[in-house]
């Protein structure tokens, strides 16, 4: 994994829980767990290794990496369609089928050290994503634009250093959200807008200063917050995970 990436990984937990807690391959279930799935298989041309989205591609489809296009062009241009053979659908299909493959590796643009990553354009110094378009310095993130310094978030757009966001536009200096738009420094909360400096509060749009949804004092927030925070770092750093947002607001027992 390339050092920029973790140092990227380090700088973000400084930025959100005040210190370092650990190596980010550490992580990488807990952060996994809103992403779409991947998976790496070998190449039916080469055996090489090919990044591809592994919930979407049948197990027995063969695959190529897009780098290997053109050799998968000279391989199959010598397969005719006979047109006199094809009689039905089931017909058709079986004359196309020599020369179906799905493509991996597809990362696009100007991108630079994308590490197992598909469907990516623009996007620097990532590690497992797929669907990323400028981004840069992201792991285990999915259908994303404009991320940079995220790890383990998905469906959105405009994040940066954030940590486990489903659902964010416009959201920065945040870990653990679902549903939020145009948020900053919250922790555990869903269904934000227009906010800032919230934990564990729900459906509330410009708001500031919540803990529970009840409005506090700035002062007194902050002593809180730090508190909160300390914990929150400290059960990450000895469990490699935490509760999610998601299993907060349907009620489901954390892992």
């Amino acid at each position: 994994m390339n050092q920029e990436l973790e140092k990227a990984w380090k700088n973000t937990c400084n930025v959100l829980l005040g210190r370092e807690v650990g190596n980010l391959l550490e992580f990488q279930d807990y952060l996994k767990s809103y992403t779409d799935p991947i998976e790496e298989r070998k190449s039916a041309l080469s055996g090489n290794a090919v990044t591809l989205s592994s919930n979407r591609i049948p197990k027995n489809a063969r695959v190529i990496g897009l780098e290997e296009v053109p050799a998968y062009l000279d391989k199959t241009a010598g397969i005719p369609l006979d047109i006199n053979a094809i009689k039905d659908i089931d017909s058709i299909l079986e004359a196309v089928r020599e020369k179906t493959y799905y493509t991996g590796n597809v990362v696009l643009g100007n991108s630079n050290s994308a590490v197992n990553c598909h469907r990516c354009s623009n996007t620097n110094f990532a590690l497992e994503c797929q669907d990323v378009y400028d981004g840069k310095y992201v792991a285990f993130t999915t259908s994303i634009r404009s991320p940079e310094y995220t790890f383990g978030c998905c469906f959105g757009g405009d994040v940066q250093f954030c940590i486990k966001i489903l659902d964010p536009y416009k959201t920065t200096r945040c870990m653990e959200l679902f549903h939020c738009n145009v948020t900053t420094d919250c922790y555990y909360s869903a269904s934000l807008e227009d906010s800032s400096n919230c934990m564990f509060s729900f459906n509330q749009k410009n708001k500031h200063y919540l803990i529970g949804n009840i409005p506090l004092a700035r002062d007194r927030y902050v002593e809180l917050k730090a508190k909160l925070v300390g914990e929150i770092a400290d059960e990450l750093k000895q469990k490699k995970k935490l509760p999610s947002i998601i299993d907060i607001v349907t009620a489901k027992e954390g892992s």
